[in-house]
């Protein structure tokens, strides 16, 4: 079973502000609906930016007050991108239109294929590059294992536009027994704002990845490869519920915003004060 899905998605408001200091008006209606979901939250900063927050979907903003140049930068990763769609009942299609329209520069968006149900031979795709090259224009691959089964092919050079994984999602996932791989394509600069009108203009999405995953990877006589690919009309998915396997940013984008919230509304709440005894035992236990 396939379905394809936009699993990442950054835009920058260069023009976050109007000449009477308030929120340009398109980039606000975006903020509202999209990256301001329940209590938002200060979070860590990344890219040379000074501030972060990150908000109950994990839809995170950073700026740098002292360098107005940077914009403001909003990051939707694939769990935010599926709980905006879960809670605030858009499709996927919305936010990308929503996007585009808000007066943002879209500066990275990744979309997937995902071949859920069905084994698939990845390792064949790298076999067939060795043996009998390549099609399109990527000169580069290289595949990585591990002896959990997982396995990854990559293909191009990430400092580039167009960047592509293949790889064994169930094993990345600790979900044995489970079928599941990912073909997903990393755009940035303007292959992603090409890719972003691409796909606002149609329900085709498949038909996007595919023209921008053949025009760069295309092995010849590769069973493995063209499981990714189909004749028949791909649904639009929302990014899959996955096990969390980066505690670290899960409780950074979901755990502690929920938590402040809740101690907001409910500062003498029980629940809060045995979270600050659990871990203080923990220390303690640290300690002996």
């Amino acid at each position: 079973m396939l379905s394809v899905t936009i699993d990442w998605l950054n835009l920058t408001f260069f023009d976050y502000y109007d000449e009477n200091g308030e929120i340009r008006n398109g980039t606000r209606e975006f903020i509202l609906r999209y990256a301001s979901y329940g209590t938002t939250v200060p979070t860590t900063s990344h890219n040379g930016y000074a501030s972060a927050s990150v908000d109950e979907n994990g839809v995170s903003i950073s700026w740098n007050d002292d360098r107005p140049e940077m914009g403001h930068h909003a990051v939707f990763s694939g769990s935010s991108l599926r709980n905006i769609v879960e809670r605030n009942g858009v499709s996927p299609s919305q936010i990308l239109s929503a996007a585009r329209h808000s007066g943002g520069r879209i500066a990275r968006l990744d979309i997937a294929i995902d071949l859920v149900d069905e084994p698939c031979d990845g390792a064949s795709i790298f076999g067939a590059l060795q043996t009998m090259g390549n099609r399109g224009t990527a000169r580069t691959w290289r595949e990585i294992k591990n002896n959990d089964g997982g396995y990854t092919l990559y293909v191009g050079s990430r400092e580039s536009e167009k960047y592509i994984r293949i790889y064994n999602k169930a094993a990345e996932q600790h979900l044995p027994g489970k079928l599941w791989w990912r073909f997903e394509i990393e755009t940035k600069g303007q292959v992603a704002r090409a890719a972003s009108v691409s796909l606002a203009s149609t329900h085709n999405w498949a038909g996007v990845f595919d023209t921008i995953a053949r025009a760069m990877l295309n092995p010849a006589n590769c069973e493995a490869y063209e499981q990714f690919f189909s004749k028949d009309t791909i649904p639009i998915g929302i990014p899959k519920l996955e096990r969390q396997t980066d505690r670290e940013r899960w409780i950074s984008e979901q755990v502690i915003s929920a938590v402040a919230k809740h101690y907001i509304d409910h500062p003498e709440s029980e629940a809060i004060e045995r979270l600050r005894q659990t871990l203080d035992l923990i220390d303690r236990q640290k300690l002996l």
